[in-house]
């Protein structure tokens, strides 16, 4: 893990890899020309990332996984993960993880936080959301499998067509009572006691089991979209008042930011863990993400959504850095995205 070293230190290690004339990435290499600066010698610090301007959404919509690779990283990627977006925001945009990367992104968070808050171990857990292209399934087998269980029992199910549906339509309904009814064939025939889904469809599961099926659940993951603070009751004071309740704000490309203490209203506040993932909120309340690993660098994406500040959890969790708190779709942008299950 990351977190031990100095973010400045870790920005200058990155930069050295990524724009390094020979061995570098080809994207970034770019980049610096058209930027007409020595990167290597003017960003040194993290404040100093904004330099680089704003990430190309569609370079890594369009561009090749490998052009943001630097060839120095490119001898040793037996087992690196290819992961794609959801497709909320129009074509997939794809990046990837070496082994390393991938745990750290994706399971380390959870472990830290799920073992702070006695998330059950060894338990049978039920994975219902995407698998496929999108890094989320592995991630729910690797973060079982750190706590000491099997595999999930996983319903798989395409978002992406999903949101091909018309809104409100029977199409839609079908196929949601599709996913339900696989879902609801595990929950009876096995002790599940954790369940890994997004709100949505923890929501419609939970109007469907019986009290006794709930009452076995000692464990509530929620991922892959804003779970918001009615529903959060609901879950914790309603439907499954036996479990620990935890969520993750992240995604494809960065990894998962980790809920680490919510307000009294259950406005959730997340944080990335260690210096590889940093969170900023801006002025205007749009959320902007950095990744900084030696296999894919990415800096300043604008993200669709929208939050307010958190600052650091304290000194009692010193690897945890700035975050936001109630990440949300900005309104104004609702016509251009469908959410849907995913």
């Amino acid at each position: 893990m990351d977190a031990p070293l100095n973010v400045d230190e870790h920005v200058r290690r990155i930069m050295a890899i990524h724009f390094d004339p020979k061995w570098g990435a080809p994207y970034w290499l770019e980049r610096e020309r058209s930027l007409g600066i020595d990167v290597r010698s003017v960003v040194r610090t993290s404040a100093e990332l904004d330099r680089l301007g704003p990430m190309d959404e569609d370079a890594l919509r369009q561009r090749p996984v490998m052009d943001f690779v630097p060839k120095s990283q490119r001898g040793d990627l037996a087992g690196a993960i290819i992961a794609e977006t959801g497709c909320t925001t129009g074509k997939a945009k794809r990046t990837l993880f070496s082994r390393s990367e991938f745990h750290a992104a994706f399971v380390e968070p959870f472990v830290r936080v799920a073992d702070a808050a006695e998330f059950p171990r060894g338990g049978l857990w039920l994975w219902a959301g995407p698998s496929g292209p999108h890094v989320i399934g592995e991630a729910a087998a690797a973060c079982a499998a750190a706590l000491d269980s099997p595999r999930p029992f996983a319903i798989d199910f395409d978002s992406r067509w999903f949101r091909k549906l018309p809104a409100a339509s029977l199409a839609r309904e079908r196929y949601l009572d599709h996913v339900l009814e696989q879902a609801l064939d595990v929950i009876r025939r096995q002790p599940i006691s954790v369940i890994f889904t997004t709100p949505v469809i923890l929501h419609a599961l939970a109007e469907r089991m019986t009290i006794e099926q709930r009452g076995r659940v000692r464990g509530v993951h929620y991922g892959g979209m804003r779970v918001g603070p009615d529903l959060l009751k609901s879950a914790q004071t309603a439907w499954f008042p036996n479990a620990v309740h935890l969520a993750g704000y992240g995604n494809s490309l960065f990894g998962v930011c980790m809920e680490f203490g919510g307000s009294p209203d259950r406005r959730l506040r997340y944080h990335p863990l260690g210096v590889r993932h940093q969170v900023r909120v801006d002025g205007d309340g749009r959320v902007w993400m950095t990744r900084l690993d030696a296999t894919v660098l990415i800096a300043n994406l604008r993200e669709r959504d929208v939050g307010a500040a958190a600052a650091v959890p304290g000194p009692s969790h010193p690897d945890f850095g700035p975050g936001v708190e109630d990440p949300r779709p900005d309104e104004r942008d609702a016509a251009s995205f469908d959410v849907g299950i995913y």
